[in-house]
């Protein structure tokens, strides 16, 4: 469907706080848009969203998408300008903050994103907003915030592995070795788990000083992989800062969706 046979119309705003939805011709550009992004191109679903804003007068659920598509393409900081676009007008649309704290933690904005995912996650109350809190908080240095937040996270998704291993993650951080390692246990042992979660519990095990128990534990595990996974994990147990112990472990890749 030529896109140009789609920019017909053009809604007029209804007020600063109450703009109108999007025209016919801007809801098929919405829906071809999200078909696209299902079939993995967010690229080419960013620039029919852009579209759409333009025909909606940047319409909230349709800078929401935006926001939402830039984010999967890789492009925080245009999700950003989305997101705050909703802001301006709607300061507590529970979505758009949680868009823009995400876009702000991927921005490695981590601070910021804390802050505005602790106004988001309790709007919202899914597993993943508390999730993407309880990184950014760890990422930040809170760590009784980031635990609290993975805690309620688990409580909402206990099924879910990432989620999981996050917690062991954060409770090894925050010196809590023996709930990280059974944590972790727990995790490795689903059919689910992926060769990722192996490598976490080595270095949740590690952290927790129980080295002895790799090799039982991971025996699949490649003997040159285990040493280097092991001196990056005590390289990790030396650092002071609770921010840098979390940004080396990389507890910001599991986002849970």
């Amino acid at each position: 469907m030529p896109i140009s046979a789609l920019a017909a119309v053009s809604l007029l705003m209804g007020g600063c706080a109450t703009q109108a939805p999007p025209s016919d011709d801007g809801a098929r550009l919405m829906q071809l848009a999200a078909e696209v992004d299902r079939r993995g191109d967010p690229s080419s679903a960013v620039a029919l969203y852009e579209r759409a804003a333009v025909l909606s007068k940047e319409a909230p659920e349709v800078m929401l998408q935006l926001g939402e598509a830039r984010l999967a393409s890789g492009d925080p900081q245009g999700a950003a300008r989305a997101f705050r676009g909703v802001l301006v007008n709607q300061a507590q649309e529970p979505r758009a903050l949680l868009g823009l704290g995400t876009a702000l933690l991927q921005a490695g904005e981590v601070s910021r994103a804390s802050e505005t995912l602790a106004q988001a996650a309790p709007m919202i109350g899914t597993a993943s907003a508390y999730n993407r809190l309880g990184t950014a908080a760890m990422l930040a240095g809170r760590q009784a915030q980031g635990l609290a937040a993975l805690r309620q996270a688990h409580d909402l998704a206990p099924q879910n592995l990432d989620i999981s291993t996050n917690l062991a993650l954060a409770c090894a951080l925050g010196s809590q070795s023996g709930e990280a390692v059974e944590r972790m246990t727990q995790v490795v042992r689903s059919p689910l788990a992926r060769p990722s979660h192996l490598r976490q519990q080595l270095l949740v095990l590690t952290l927790a000083g129980q080295e002895q128990r790799i090799a039982a534990e991971l025996p699949d595990l490649g003997a040159s992989e285990r040493v280097d996974l092991i001196g990056k994990a005590r390289a990790i147990k030396l650092l002071l800062d609770p921010a840098d112990r979390a940004r080396a472990l990389g507890i910001l890749t599991r986002q849970a969706r």
